[in-house]
Order: structure tokens, then C-alpha cells, then sequence
């Protein structure tokens, strides 16, 4: 890969598989970092793996590109001594090791951190699972829906009392979790960098669940806390409403004194602008519910196309609440390169870009499709020393693909 991007010089070895670590490595491979996928011989599940119907675009696995582009695949048989040796090798020249491995399973392939450290001293350790690494359950299988959303009390947060479980999205917690375990990687190379010590990072879906959910679970040592309070009293100035076809505008005015006359003229409601029971915020939320239907009524009688430019006239905080094509094909995300482009085979696919920009931008590059299975394994294994009959021995015998 040319030389470009914020982690330009990184070689992260990526042991990992599915959405949650795979997604840490594209963060760091559209910032320029070489990120080699070591795959087995039949490749990572999530290639073929269908959840509630095909997630296929003809022949493209959407979710494959989004989580593997910008990335190298070597595939070998790690449960071999030469396909393990040939991971090894690579290991010796690179930065960073990143996995989503149980513990068990690096034991089992004796790839932990001290039989890697022996072989490269200054690789960074970066580790991802669903319950944390130390514990009674640091080998208890975790996905996003279960360690995260489950588990970690997101789901519970998101449903009302009563109401059936609400579903996860897809890759919620894994693309949160993602990001932290990012963070922790790039912290560590800015430490090496400073000290030369290479360190030991960890991120588990269940730690992530808590840091989204830490407003609530510091709250909950207050006797007053409730988890899902009853609405008692319903803020008109911060609530939701329908416009005539049936859009729905969120308003979020906290301080609405200095724009109240001019929100009431936008509305066509001046007749209650000086009414003592809206005159000031207190007094229009005392009286929030016969203020709701008023604004109602209001929002009612026009569409959505035509209240976007009053309400931008009144510089207030207020937003549609938009569907997932709402968000996709929003003019702002494409601005600010939130979402773009990327051929596949004769194919553009949508991409969703890291939420976080370095210079003006989320890629130094032209993002590259995914690569297919063992797309770069001979090219690898000859860097580190392997020959091309060697190479071809090990691919005629599946240890490598």
C-alpha cells in the first residue's frame, strides 16, 4: 500500500473474525496502516454467514466490504506447526497483533503474549471479547447481541416496561466497541513511541456496554433514580411532532425565552405568545400538555418540506427524526464524507467511514475493496522468506491458501 494516513508504517496482524476487532482494523487501514487478515483455509465465517435473510448485493458481501476493506488476506492453517511458524514470521515484522480469540483458543494455539513477545518483543497485544479477560467468564462466547446488548443492559435501557425486548442493530455494539479498542491501540503505539514499552490492550463488548450506559449506572446509587420513569409532565419546547405527512420533527430548545416570539410567529400561534400559562418556561411546561396540542395542531398543517426552512429561520436545535434511508442519503453526511463510495468487482457500494477525521478526512486513500481469501498470501510468506516452491508445497498441502 502507498504510504499515507495518520498510522502510515503500522503492520497490524489481525487474527480476528465477524464484525467487532475486524472493524478496529479498518479504522486503522483507512488511516494507512497495513492490516494483514489471517484467515483459516476456509476463511472468516462472517463471508458467508446470513442472519435474517441474504445480506448479499448481487455477488457482494456488503457487510464483508465494510468491515475488511483497505486489508490483506493470508489464509494458513494455524493448527499446523508450519501454517502457526508462518504466522509467526509475519508476527517478528509487525506493530501490532490484534485478535478476537478466546483465551482458550490462543492457548491452544500457543499465540498468547508471551509466545509472541518472544518472537518480536515490541508488539502491541490488542485484544477483544464479549465478558473481559479476567474472571470466571473469560472464555464465555459473547456477540454483540448477547455481551453487549443483552448483557450490558443496552437492550433493557432502549424497551419500556411491558414492551417486547427491543432487536438489536446490526454491528451496534461491535462498531461501539470497535472504537475503543482503536483508541487503546493507538494510545499504545504513542506510548511505545514515547517509552518503548509495548503494552498489553484490552476491550471487551460488555466493557463497551458499560461506558455507553455509564450515565445510568452511576445514577443508580441515587435513592431517586428510576430506570424508566413515568412521563409525568411532558416538556413541549423539547418533544416530538407530526407534520402532515407524517414526518416527525424532534425540537430540542432548552433556552427558548430569546426566540419564543419569533417561534410563535413561525408557527402561527402569536395569539398565545403573552398567554400567562406559556409566558415563561416554567409556565409552559406546567401547562405542557394543552401547549403540545397546540404545536400539534400547528405542525399538522403543513409538510415537512415546507417547516424545514421556518424552523432553520429561527436558529433553534431541532432535527427530523430520520429513517435509516433518511440517514443514507442525507446531503450533511455526504459533505463531510460520512458515507462514500467504493467500487467492488464492476459494482459502488455505499461505505460508512470511522466517525473521526485527521486533516479534513476518514481516508488517506481511495478505500480498496476487501481482498478475497488468501489474496495476498504468497505475496506475504515470500516477504518473509518463504520460497516460491515452499509457498506452493504449503498451498498444494492446505496449509496455506
Amino acid at each position: 500500500m502507498a504510504t499515507c494516513g495518520i498510522f502510515s508504517g503500522v503492520r497490524v496482524i489481525e487474527l480476528a473474525q465477524f464484525v467487532y476487532v475486524p472493524g478496529t482494523g479498518v479504522l486503522l487501514a483507512d488511516q494507512g496502516a497495513e492490516v494483514i487478515k489471517i484467515e483459516t483455509i476456509d476463511g472468516d465465517p462472517y463471508r458467508t454467514l446470513k442472519v435474517g435473510g441474504d445480506r448479499n448485493l448481487g455477488n457482494i458481501n456488503i457487510s464483508m466490504e465494510q468491515n475488511n476493506r483497505n486489508k490483506k488476506s493470508v489464509a494458513l492453517d494455524l493448527k499446523t506447526e508450519e501454517g502457526r511458524e508462518a504466522l509467526l514470521k509475519l508476527v517478528e515484522t509487525a506493530d501490532v497483533f490484534l485478535t478476537s480469540l478466546r483465551p482458550k483458543a490462543i492457548r491452544g494455539l500457543r499465540l498468547d503474549v508471551e509466545e509472541l513477545r518472544a518472537r518480536n518483543p515490541k508488539i502491541i497485544y490488542a485484544r477483544g471479547n464479549g465478558a473481559g479477560f479476567r474472571g470466571p467468564e473469560a472464555d464465555r462466547p459473547g456477540y454483540d447481541a448477547s455481551a453487549y446488548w443483552a448483557r450490558g443492559g443496552v437492550c433493557y435501557a432502549l424497551t419500556r416496561p411491558g414492551e417486547q425486548p427491543t432487536s438489536p442493530r446490526p454491528a451496534f455494539g461491535d462498531h461501539t466497541g470497535s472504537m475503543a479498542l482503536a483508541f487503546g491501540i493507538a494510545s499504545a503505539l504513542f506510548h511505545r513511541a514515547q517509552t518503548g514499552e509495548a503494552t498489553v490492550v484490552e476491550n471487551s463488548l460488555l466493557a463497551t456496554a458499560t461506558w455507553v450506559l455509564s450515565g445510568d449506572l452511576t445514577q443508580v446509587q441515587l435513592p431517586q433514580y428510576q430506570t424508566h420513569p413515568k412521563v409525568s409532565m411532558r416538556r413541549p419546547l423539547t418533544f416530538s411532532y407530526a407534520a402532515k405527512d407524517g414526518k416527525l420533527i424532534q425540537l430540542m430548545v432548552l433556552n427558548p425565552q430569546p426566540r419564543w416570539s419569533a417561534f410563535c410567529k413561525v408557527l402561527g400561534i402569536e395569539a398565545i405568545e403573552n398567554d400567562p400559562r406559556f409566558a415563561t418556561d416554567d409556565a409552559r411546561n406546567a401547562n405542557g400538555d394543552a401547549l403540545i396540542a397546540i404545536l400539534e395542531a400547528s405542525f399538522l398543517t403543513r409538510d415537512f418540506a415546507t417547516w424545514q426552512p421556518l424552523l432553520e429561520s429561527l436558529d433553534i436545535p431541532w432535527e427530523l427524526i430520520s429513517s435509516i434511508e433518511d440517514v443514507a442519503n442525507d446531503p450533511q453526511i455526504k459533505a463531510n464524507g460520512m458515507m462514500r463510495k467504493m467500487s467492488v468487482e464492476d459494482t459502488e457500494i455505499d461505505i460508512v467511514a470511522g466517525p473521526t477525521m485527521w486533516d479534513g478526512a476518514q481516508f488517506c486513500r481511495e478505500p480498496v475493496c476487501a481482498p478475497v481469501l488468501g489474496a495476498d498470501t504468497g505475496a506475504m510468506l515470500a516477504e518473509v522468506g518463504y520460497s516460491a516452491e515452499a509457498i506452493a508445497d504449503m498451498q498444494a498441502r492446505a496449509v496455506a491458501n
